[in-house]
């Protein structure tokens, strides 16, 4: 069977079990005894999945559970992550439906992530917004090398993750029309901890995961967690590349006997982690359909990387003309933050929040990119103004031989410096009750203020390397043969900031703060709940931006002579930034309460989003910062929305159950600026619409020891004015996760996988579609002590998600490019509670 049909199969079997329970009559539903429906439940499912029972903290408009409330909500429980055992954020993400997570590039983050078919036009997280505990991580999640998922980890400090989807996230948060995650941190309500020791089994990685909380008295509660993490990592790279720590905490005093609470919070994040670039393979091709993969001689894209001790540092040329070495450590990270917390409840008919945090936070890209070269297109080429007539290993086992393998890499090596991409943020929000014509109103009225400073420092060299995923070697170019001639590069290098061009030797330091006003009613009357809420977000932008202009040439050494490269350096035109911007945001919705177990609802919403540094140095703005006329059409993007849904819970017998269903279209106007494009030739503005519409379906079930989650999502996209479907976009994605839980021992699997994407949105070629499975399997000797064996891609499957690249070598072969899933990987663990 294939797997494009087995996705199908899995998808649609999902379906049918969740819809059948959608449409079980509130007569079985009431079979169950009140004890059947109590019964203890699985670890994985505790807390979190119960429609009914988890009041949601996340961008909601007054105190509801996910039964009660007219949006898409997913709550996923330190459980359900801890079986699915997640390599990276981005994996946790996949975890939640309507989310598609390229989640490729490793555990420090730069994944792409989009909502429901919206697509990620330029990169990142352009419409999905992270938070701890309420706050938004950073304000942007597309920044250039700054994702928002470089900066969140998820480790025992977290009670849940919650994930609101569609337009309900358009009024509750800035630059989030697309949804929030928001990571809910364990205060502290329950006395005790735990400490777990997790060990990779095949390659080195060592973490180990903690937390410890209680009361210190009737009043006062403390929770504190955290991990350290060492190894080199699943694609074996050659050195520490793994290497970083957490620690979160927080206090809580509760005031006048529960009436409110004050909280004071912190966090020390300080992780390096490997980024997995383009990992190439070898494509079977059918006409435009890519039909399958197979490892490329001498690199296994499941478990090789292109980094290695020969490339573990590097030299690159500062603005000020000087050389400086910097280590090749992937996303290198640092962030502390302290925050609080005011909650009270003045009197039964109004409250008032404030939450707030002061980070402090930067870090560093430095990585190898990969691009697939051919040998015989690299001789005969002209670099820095002379032919090519060989190859030579610049440093390894085989220094001084001439090079005669088929594939060269030819991309840069990057050392992107964030000095500064700190924030401070706080959300302001009262809220008054009363009862008026027979129903109750509640009334939100609140100011959010986030400032964020972006200052990065660009350095993209010009390098060669070989294509191996054993220790890679630098290769240097001479102009004759067998080594003769000339050197034209050193240590693999070629030049200094130059690869991309002058766009992309850049130096800015910019600063954006965003107030925010925002409105929400709810009346609820019998069974109907209305809501309507309004935000208004002002944007002030300021700073300056420096693109690339010719620097020195630079006389190189290595250990086969020396070479003079020419450069490029931040020394251009300063671009100055001094501007004002302002969009409306709204969304209203309707639950319906057919019954204590039932619900219907709907949404209609229309949410925007500033751009950030992707607009600097493409053209934007006026000589006194101001936007000019493309800059005024590229500020701001908007998705228009709306959802209709069914929220179901209840039992069959002894089968427990809950579940959602939500029909959603969504229309995308997207005005951007990417300056990727310009090396491929192509306009870097980029106006499209994009529609989407689709089907979400969720749920999960208990039946004695038994568990399952499961969700499906079914999207058709297309970008409006070509009829073509956004790249990495698929048709259908789903996961499927049983639980058997007989409490001294536990074993599970995960199945998830999607249907084909296109590579491209000119829809060139077409990806095959892929599955992938996890399980595991925990033993329980003694109370609190568990053992566990986790491992993911069980069948080592080889493939892709999102987008990607192909260099035809023959009419049904080609070289396929683009960070890939990674093989088979097995951890143990022991774990102790407490």
């Amino acid at each position: 069977m294939t797997t494009h049909r087995l996705s199908l199969l899995a998808g649609g079997a999902s379906a049918l079990v969740l819809a059948a329970l959608i449409f079980a009559s509130p007569a079985a539903a009431k079979v169950a005894s009140a004890a059947a429906k109590d019964k203890a439940k699985p670890e994985a499912q505790k807390s979190a999945d119960d429609l009914g029972q988890v009041i949601i903290v996340t961008a909601s408009g007054r105190d509801k559970t996910k039964m009660q409330s007219s949006m898409s909500i997913s709550t996923v429980s330190l459980g359900q992550i801890n079986d699915f055992t997640p390599r990276s954020e981005a994996e946790v993400f996949r975890l939640i439906p309507g989310i598609q997570a390229q989640d490729t590039a490793g555990p420090g983050g730069n994944s792409n992530i989009s909502v429901r078919g919206i697509p990620v036009v330029t990169g990142g997280s352009e419409f999905v917004q992270l938070q701890e505990d309420g706050l938004p991580t950073v304000l942007f999640g597309d920044m250039n090398f700054g994702n928002n998922d470089y900066w969140t980890r998820y480790d025992s400090s977290v009670a849940r993750i919650e994930a609101v989807r569609g337009g309900g996230a358009s009024t509750f948060a800035s630059q989030a029309p697309g949804a929030v995650i928001n990571y809910v941190s364990d205060t502290g309500g329950r006395d005790g901890g735990v400490i777990a020791l997790n060990k990779a089994l095949g390659y080195d990685e060592t973490k180990i995961d903690y937390a410890y909380g209680g009361h210190l008295s009737d009043t006062l509660r403390f929770h504190i967690g955290g991990f350290v993490k060492d190894g080199s990592g699943p694609t074996h790279i050659g050195y520490n590349a793994e290497q970083g720590y957490q620690i979160k905490g927080n206090i809580t005093k509760d005031l006048d006997g529960g009436k409110g609470y004050i909280r004071l919070n912190f966090k020390r994040l300080d992780d390096k982690e490997p980024t997995y670039t383009t990992a190439p393979s070898l494509a079977s091709v059918s006409g435009n359909q890519i039909t399958g993969f197979s490892v490329l001689p001498g690199f296994d894209a499941r478990k090789n990387s292109n980094q290695s001790i020969y490339n573990q540092n590097f030299q690159v040329l500062q603005d000020n003309g000087q050389l400086t070495s910097v280590p090749m450590e992937g996303i290198h990270v640092k962030s502390t933050s302290i925050g609080g917390e005011f909650h009270y409840d003045f009197s039964d008919n109004f409250s008032v929040h404030d939450a707030l945090r002061w980070t402090d936070q930067s870090g560093a890209f430095r990585t190898q990119f990969v691009n697939v070269a051919t040998t015989s297109s690299i001789l005969g080429s002209t670099v820095n103004g002379r032919t090519v007539g060989s190859i030579v290993y610049a440093n390894g086992p085989k220094q001084g031989q001439v090079f005669t393998g088929a594939y060269v890499n030819n991309n840069p090596n990057i050392d992107t410096e964030m000095p500064d991409m700190g924030s401070f943020v706080n959300d302001l929000t009262l809220t008054g009750r009363a009862e008026i014509g027979g129903g109750k109103l509640t009334a939100k009225a609140g100011w959010f203020h986030m400032r964020q400073s972006v200052v990065q420092d660009w350095h993209i060299n010009r390098q060669y390397n070989e294509l191996t995923g054993d220790n890679p070697a630098q290769l240097d170019l001479f102009s004759g043969s067998n080594g003769a001639g000339a050197q034209l590069t050193a240590a693999g290098q070629a030049g200094f900031n130059d690869n991309w061009g002058s766009c992309c030797s850049r130096s800015y330091d910019l600063s954006y703060i965003d107030d925010a006003g925002y409105l929400a009613l709810d009346y609820l009357i019998g069974q109907f709940d209305i809501d309507a809420s309004l935000r208004q977000d002002s944007m002030k932008a300021s700073g300056w931006a420096r693109g690339g202009v010719a620097g020195p040439d630079v006389t190189v050494s290595d250990n086969l002579g020396s070479a003079t490269l020419p450069s490029l350096v931040a020394n251009g035109p300063m671009e100055v930034l001094d501007y004002s911007k302002t969009y409306t945001s709204y969304s209203v919705g309707m639950l319906y309460s057919l019954n204590p177990d039932t619900s219907l609802f709907a949404r209609v919403s229309r949410g925007g989003r500033f751009n950030a540094d992707r607009q600097i140095l493409g053209g934007n703005f006026n000589a006194d910062g101001t936007l000019n006329a493309q800059g005024a059409t590229t500020a701001v993007n908007f998705i228009d929305q709306q959802e209709a849904g069914v929220k179901r819970k209840g039992a069959i017998g002894d089968v427990v159950y809950n579940i959602e269903a939500t029909y959603f279209r969504a229309q995308l106007t997207d005005n951007n600026y990417d300056f990727t494009r310009i090396t491929l030739g192509l306009n870097p503005v980029i106006s499209n619409v994009y529609h989407s519409d689709g089907l979400e379906i969720s749920g999960n079930l208990r039946w004695g020891d038994f568990s399952l989650y499961s969700d499906a999502t079914a999207v058709n996209a297309k970008i409006v004015a070509t009829g073509k479907i956004p790249h990495a976009t698929p048709n259908l994605t789903f996961l499927i996760s049983p639980t058997w839980d007989a409490g001294g021992y536990a074993l599970g699997a995960s199945i998830n996988g999607q249907t084909s994407t296109w590579v491209d949105d000119a829809n060139t070629y077409k990806v095959v579609g892929q599955t992938y499975v996890n399980g595991f399997v925990k033993f329980r000797p003694y109370k609190g002590l568990e053992l566990a064996i986790n491992a993911n891609n069980i069948f080592n499957t080889l493939g892709y998600r999102g987008s990607g690249s192909l260099l035809p070598i023959s009419a049904n072969q080609g070289v396929f490019q683009n960070s890939a899933v990674l093989g088979r990987t097995v951890t143990a663990s022991i774990r102790y509670k407490f």
